[in-house]
């Protein structure tokens, strides 16, 4: 699984497969996700929530669960968290005030971009250098602390 970052857009590259992450949408494989609900195209399976101001995305591929949170999310609700469940990759915006629902979140990897990104990578240990591409690897997902990934 491969993740590129260009103009403000996430995508990730996956079995011929593409997921585009943006602010504003999401786009499957070629289908736009703007409403909550569920979603299937080409065998990836995606859940939108959306609710008080907290837009999430969570979808499965490559055996792995990934979480999509557009904005900054200084903390998220209950209900928030149930939708989710267990995650595997986090990806959202970065900032140090995002670190509360990081650890409520508890994902092995954290994918962050945007202005704050490297704070948030320094308060969870991280020292790798930005990058605008990143080849995902079973070895990066910890069980003991978050994995930072910071992209630019």
């Amino acid at each position: 699984m491969d993740f590129s970052y260009k103009n403000s857009t996430l995508t990730i590259s996956s079995d011929k497969k593409e997921i585009v992450l943006t602010s504003d949408i999401v786009i499957l494989d070629g289908l736009s996700i703007e409403l909550p609900g569920e979603y299937e195209k080409s065998s990836i399976l995606m859940y939108a929530f959306n609710k008080n101001d907290e837009r999430l995305y969570h979808f499965r591929t490559e055996g792995y669960w990934i979480a999509y949170i557009p904005t900054l999310l200084a903390d998220i609700s209950t209900e928030a968290l149930d939708f989710l469940g267990g995650i595997d990759i986090l990806i959202m915006p970065g900032s140090k005030s995002i670190q509360p629902t990081v650890e409520k979140i508890e994902p092995g990897l954290l994918i962050t971009y945007d202005e704050g990104a490297s704070e948030i990578a320094l308060v969870l240990g991280s020292i790798n250098e930005p990058t605008s591409k990143y080849r995902f690897k079973d070895a990066d997902l910890s069980t003991e602390k978050t994995t930072c990934v910071v992209m630019a």
